[in-house]
């Protein structure tokens, strides 16, 4: 039913002087009733002279604890009619502030009312909403029973909350003798299926961000194109389109001036992983494993199929992939706007956003602008530099040539301009000598390692196949040289940002340094182990249960022993140290005793789960 058309509903039976029964607006679990009871039949219910109230049966057990929280949402609307309530709340309080500050105290409701019923307050002009009525833990027919006495006799206007069909599958409920469906004719005069328009339900939801102009004007120029992502996908389920907005205002500021394609990129990318992550297909564990869903491209589903139609055993059943599922529920026509943004996927499980990994995952998608020293190494370091004239052959070689004796090029480029020129001067194309070329480009290659911009993966690669050209083996050791100060250097000082953080106690950035390295093999590597040990009994409780559940975190996933071994040597020696520290806690510190237990059982498991995976 439209929503509009639950308002009219709702208007014609407020306007009834005398009711005796309730509405009950029906709808899935987190479809937006909540919402919609706030954002819009408050306002209807107000603009009757009634008073809204709303109550959440979530958890609640008991008819007395029903009555507190209905005493708890009448108090502050009490007015000059409820004098006699109000007087014998003062009999127990001098002030009806006290009396309420009391009344949290009590279990009992007639401590504070002095024998006042619930029932004793005149509901004329009150609507209240009952919701979560599905989770409620008071048997329907009792609870039914209670509230039918002031739906029936005391003319209160009530609407409840609630998702049918879960109230029908408990099994309290199957089990009456009257079932569900019978019990709720006693005071539910009609149920309105509540079935909310996401063209008039999101357009609402951004609403909420008008007080952030700048963000607010772009979600209204793109609330069309939000509306039919979640349109196509069927989402009816408001929570999940709240998220997406919130992780979309986050990356909004990275992302505002790029061009259309990529805004569209990243909105979709950033709708169907919230869908899987809020649907529980996926999870927070998930975060740091998207190799499938990376590799998905404009071909790549024709070639998982291609690649199953050629099979000899084509009777053989075969289960699809994860990633063949998920391409045919969001990409079959939508790959033209699919790009997997791996900072994006992270954020959205995790809820930990890294703007500068964003932001280099963004500048690969944009055009290439190609620098003057770029584009001369591309045209001589080539093997078609057999197709330039020798004018053009000799003008370019030189340009290439002075732009690495200066150190322009990245340092791993050194190995190819060397085989090169190596090259050019064995042929006699170039009138340079092997030595003069060698001298040169070590000069270069030391100017271009000052800019310490390494690699890891260009390095593992050039260091994994073997030279071929053996002339070039002292230019390939000083780019190894190189590569591997910078990366002491830098592991060093991850190392000292963890010593750093503990010192001052920044759990936050403890926290986000260990996410950000979670398979960093050197994170703990170049630990001074003696030096943690010193802190330990000077840091807080609370930090002490940070680094337990970091430890925990670090290795919670399938096979850590095969790529954190090395982390073995500082788990052991950690472990043993954090241990002797435990021995000298004094019992009447029971709470420290416990923390460091648990950070000693954390790094019992990582050791145990890490040697059990090692290969």
């Amino acid at each position: 039913m439209r929503t509009e058309n639950i308002q009219d509903i709702i208007k014609a039976y407020l306007d009834k002087p005398q009711t005796q029964y309730a509405l009950l607006i029906n709808g899935g679990w987190g479809s937006g009733k909540t919402f919609f009871w706030k954002k819009s039949l408050v306002n209807v219910i107000e603009s009757k002279d009634l008073k809204p109230m709303y109550i959440s049966l979530n958890g609640v057990n008991s008819i007395e604890k029903l009555e507190q929280l209905i005493f708890i949402e009448l108090i502050p609307k009490l007015g000059s009619s409820q004098s006699d309530i109000v007087k014998n709340l003062a009999a127990v309080s001098k002030n009806i502030a006290n009396a309420t500050s009391k009344f949290f105290f009590k279990s009992d409701l007639t401590d504070i009312a002095k024998g006042t019923s619930i029932k004793a307050f005149g509901f004329k002009k009150y609507c209240i909403c009952f919701d979560d009525l599905e989770r409620c833990k008071i048997p329907i027919d009792e609870l039914f029973g209670y509230l039918a006495d002031f739906i029936e006799h005391k003319s209160l206007k009530c609407i409840v909350l609630a998702d049918e069909d879960k109230i029908k599958d408990q099994e309290t409920n199957r089990a009456l003798i009257n079932g569900y469906d019978i019990i709720k004719e006693k005071i539910i005069g009609r149920v309105l299926n509540y079935d909310p328009e996401l063209e008039t339900i999101i357009p609402i939801l951004i609403e909420t961000y008008k007080n952030e102009s700048s963000f607010y004007d772009f979600l209204k120029t793109k609330e069309d194109y939000i509306i039919s992502v979640f349109k196509e996908q069927k989402i009816k389920n408001l929570r999940i389109v709240n998220f997406y907005l919130e992780c979309i205002q986050t990356i909004y500021p990275t992302i505002k001036t790029k061009e259309s394609q990529y805004i569209t990129e990243c909105l979709f990318l950033v709708a169907i992983f919230s869908i899987e992550f809020k649907q529980g297909k996926l999870q927070s564990k998930d975060a740091t494993t998207f190799d499938d869903f990376k590799a998905i491209d404009a071909n790549w589903y024709s070639r998982i199929t291609s690649n199953y139609l050629s099979r000899q055993n084509k009777d053989e059943k075969r289960i699809k992939t994860r990633a063949e599922l998920f391409y045919e529920k969001y990409l079959t026509s939508n790959i033209d706007k699919y790009h997997f943004y791996p900072s994006l996927y992270y954020y959205v499980l995790s809820g930990h956003f890294n703007k500068e990994i964003f932001k280099s995952e963004l500048k690969v998608r944009e055009p290439e602008v190609l620098s003057d020293e770029i584009i001369a190494f591309r045209r001589i370091l080539d093997y078609k530099f057999r197709e330039l004239d020798d004018e053009d052959f000799a003008r370019v070689s030189k340009k290439v040539y002075d732009y690495a004796k200066k150190g322009v090029y990245w340092m791993y480029d050194y190995k190819q301009i060397a085989n090169f020129f190596f090259y050019f001067s064995d042929k006699g194309l170039i009138k340079l000598t092997k030595e003069k070329i060698e001298k040169d480009l070590l000069k270069g290659l030391s100017i271009s390692g000052k800019r310490k911009e390494i690699h890891e993966y260009t390095y593992t690669n050039l260091m994994h196949f073997k030279n071929e050209n053996p002339e070039t083996q002292i230019i390939v050791n000083a780019i190894k040289t190189i590569h591997q100060k910078i990366k002491a250097e830098e592991d060093t000082s991850i190392s000292l940002q963890v010593i750093k953080y503990l010192k001052n106690e920044n759990k936050v950035a403890l926290a986000t340094l260990f996410t950000e390295n979670k398979l960093s093999k050197e994170l703990l590597q170049y630990l001074d182990v003696p030096e943690i040990l010193k802190l330990i009994p000077d840091i807080s409780n609370d930090l002490i249960f940070v680094l337990s559940e970091l430890f925990r975190e670090r290795y919670d996933y399938g096979n850590p022993g095969e790529h954190m071994h090395l982390d073995l040597l500082f788990l052991e020696d950690f472990h043993k140290g954090v241990v002797d520290y435990y021995k000298h806690i004094v019992k009447t510190q029971p709470l420290r005793r416990h923390n460091v237990k648990d950070l000693i059982s954390s790094l019992e498991k990582a050791i145990k789960k890490i040697k059990a995976t090692m290969k």
